[in-house]
């Protein structure tokens, strides 16, 4: 939790607590309604999970289904217990992030651009980060040990950070192309212009790297590189039932920005849920057996917070996320406009990396692919780390943080 966070008390996460308890509780509902299904044979698989379907239905033969169903109901009573236990642990934990005041660069509304690489030559190479307008930035910082920006600085490279803030007055009518023009532009060209000499290369982390392709097609000429980290591209890929179902009804979206004005942080993280349904179920049940003094359990609660610490995404923009781009694909279809400009990932010349990792929950690997097959001569990058652990897992230093370092590195 941050210090702003302690001071109110008890952490009220993960969010929204209620639904998830939900989906946990009917992850066992319904599987144990469907054993008799299960047994005969007579469930629809994934292709890439039947063979593994025909060994358990061959398993289950060896039983009755009124054993299966008990067996069953003790392993969701324990697991429940565990997630509840886990959550409580969580909750109490006593970490505490202190918010570090880093030098500003650059300011625009609620909107910073931190410079993490103050000492470094001002000719050293430049990554300009653009984390996602849904979540705070310091997942790139997220702990002093465990720090992608310091990791960069490590190797003498300028890290300078956008930090979107919460929206204000002054964002409450931006939609995405007002992102990108009235603060991605001119924070990249203070940054250009304040270090003249030193290589400037473009990076966006997930929903960033959505915003980042667009500015780099603008801004190209001015840029040595792109890099998108698991960023969606083609949003209706790799996508699975729930989500579909969620997705395709855009009038429903309308209707919840019309009435709340702005898209709150629990139903951004609701979709989210949706995407996984037992993630919150299976870590909080590892959580619960970690030694709560460990090293581990402190990294899970420090990250557990900044998931928790989320940002509403305003009006115009999330009808841009969730009806133009999730509803109907206008990216991947080449339907997307900034300004008056079509955004058009195959007219972006400068050298590109595509980072996708395998074990993403959150980006479906299909969708952040599309922009490799779309940028020419793109680099694609396929860290076997998920969505977040690319950034702060345990191989993060060694995989993700390694390949940027040589990318960038002269």
């Amino acid at each position: 939790m941050t210090e702003e966070a302690a001071l109110a008390g008890k952490r009220s996460g993960p969010r929204p607590l209620g639904l998830h308890l939900s989906l946990s509780s009917l992850s066992f509902g319904s599987s144990m309604g469907a054993i008799g299904l299960a047994k005969e044979g007579a469930l629809a698989w994934l292709p890439e999970l039947q063979e593994e379907a025909a060994k358990i239905q061959a398993d289950m033969q060896q039983f009755a289904p009124a054993d299966l169903i008990a067996a069953l109901g003790v392993e969701g009573q324990s697991a429940l217990t565990h997630m509840l236990s886990g959550i409580e642990k969580y909750q109490s934990h006593p970490y505490l992030r202190h918010m570090p005041v880093l030098p500003t660069l650059w300011s625009k509304g609620s909107v910073s651009l931190y410079d993490y690489g103050v000492g470094l030559p001002n000719s050293a190479p430049i990554i300009f980060l653009v984390p996602s307008l849904v979540n705070k930035f310091y997942i790139l910082d997220l702990m002093p040990d465990n720090s992608f920006v310091a990791g960069l600085v490590e190797g003498g490279v300028r890290p300078i950070v956008v930090d979107w803030g919460v929206p204000s007055e002054v964002e409450n009518e931006y939609g995405l192309d007002d992102y990108i023009l009235n603060i991605l532009v001119p924070a990249l060209d203070s940054v250009l212009d304040r270090f003249p000499k030193a290589p400037v290369h473009l990076a966006g982390y997930c929903m960033g790297g959505t915003l980042a392709t667009a500015l780099a097609e603008l801004k190209q000429d001015k840029l040595s590189s792109l890099i998108t980290i698991a960023a969606p591209w083609d949003f209706h890929k790799g996508l699975g039932q729930s989500a579909k179902a969620i997705l395709g009804n855009p009038t429903g979206w309308d209707s919840i920005l019309q009435s709340l004005g702005v898209m709150p942080v629990d139903l951004i993280q609701s979709f989210f849920a949706c995407l996984d349904p037992n993630l919150c179920l299976n870590k909080f049940t590892l959580f619960d057996q970690m030694v709560q003094s460990s090293k581990r359990a402190e990294t899970f609660v420090a990250l557990e917070d900044w998931l928790n610490d989320g940002v509403p995404l305003v009006r115009k923009a999330a009808h841009t996320c969730f009806v133009d781009w999730y509803g109907e694909n206008s990216p991947a279809l080449g339907n997307w406009r900034v300004g008056e400009k079509l955004v058009q990932p195959h007219n972006i010349t400068i050298p590109s990396m595509i980072v996708v990792p395998k074990s993403d929950r959150i980006v479906p690997p299909e969708s952040a692919r599309a922009l490799a097959d779309i940028i020419p001569n793109a680099t694609l990058m396929t860290p076997s780390s998920g969505h977040i652990g690319m950034i702060v897992g345990s191989t993060a230093k060694k995989d993700l943080w390694v390949k940027v370092l040589k990318w960038v590195s002269p």
